[in-house]
């Protein structure tokens, strides 16, 4: 989930959906509420931690903590030196992933509203034109990060992409490949307080119209695939990327099919 929030074009929350942890996710997260305070106050420190799924969700935050620092700049490097390759990977994983439980889609009149309603939102995402900002204010860095971790519990929509249409990308992977704490500090407080606000929503959707928050999410993969492709000049598309589009795309179904089988196992 960690290399999936570095990478513009796909979710954290498509990563969680495939492995099968979505759902205690979501728990987990909209835990963190008054209840657990009042757990706190009084010290009952055992009860609190099982209240927010301790154990799973401090796991789950240190690997892509880890992740995110250790591959940052592999992954800026292979975005700059193979971008067919990158971008065929990308579009492969996510296509393929919408076909495996639980996004394998399932006719009904939910699925056909939730893929209209992904279908305006990738469209308002695809006439945004991405951009980078080199003087960001702390305030605009912190809006950054509230909307950017909508992609953690909302799959389909990348926090890599929307960092590229705020413009603040490469601003904020940087300061994670050179552990600038004083930008990572001011992102992740917008993060926090965006997590924790719509994380919510998304549980009472959840519970309430399941058949349609998934279709959605399955419109949402689909439809963001072109955005992957957005800002890659049309002359480099030729026979001759032929081979790395082929492995890209080989290398991105084998990681689905690794996925599906982690979260059988």
């Amino acid at each position: 989930m960690g290399i999936a929030e570095v990478i513009p074009g796909i979710s954290g929350g498509t990563v969680a959906l495939i492995l099968g942890v979505y759902e205690r996710l979501i728990k987990a997260i909209s835990s963190f509420d008054y209840e657990l305070i009042h757990l706190l106050l009084e010290r009952k420190l055992n009860l609190a931690w099982s209240r927010i799924d301790g154990n799973f969700i401090s796991i789950l935050f240190m690997g892509m903590l880890l992740s995110i620092y250790s591959l940052s700049a592999l992954i800026l490097f292979t975005m700059d030196a193979y971008p067919i390759a990158f971008r065929s990977f990308l579009s492969s994983l996510l296509f393929c992933s919408v076909f495996i439980e639980p996004l394998k889609p399932k006719l009904s009149r939910s699925f056909f509203i939730g893929l209209i309603i992904s279908l305006i939102i990738c469209g308002l995402l695809f006439l945004m034109p991405s951009r980078e900002l080199i003087d960001i204010s702390p305030w605009y860095l912190f809006f950054s990060g509230f909307f950017a971790v909508t992609a953690l519990v909302v799959p389909g929509i990348s926090g890599s992409f929307i960092l590229l249409l705020l413009g603040t990308y490469s601003f904020v992977l940087g300061a994670v490949r050179d552990i600038d704490m004083e930008i990572i500090l001011i992102f992740l407080s917008g993060a926090v307080i965006g997590l924790l606000s719509i994380v919510r929503l998304i549980k009472i959707l959840y519970e309430k119209q399941k058949a349609l928050l998934l279709s959605i999410f399955f419109g949402l993969i689909i439809f963001c695939i072109p955005l992957i492709w957005q800002n890659q000049p049309m002359d480099t598309i030729y026979v001759s990327n032929l081979q790395p589009f082929l492995i890209g795309s080989f290398l991105g179904i084998v990681l689905v099919l690794f996925f599906k089988y982690i979260g059988k196992s």
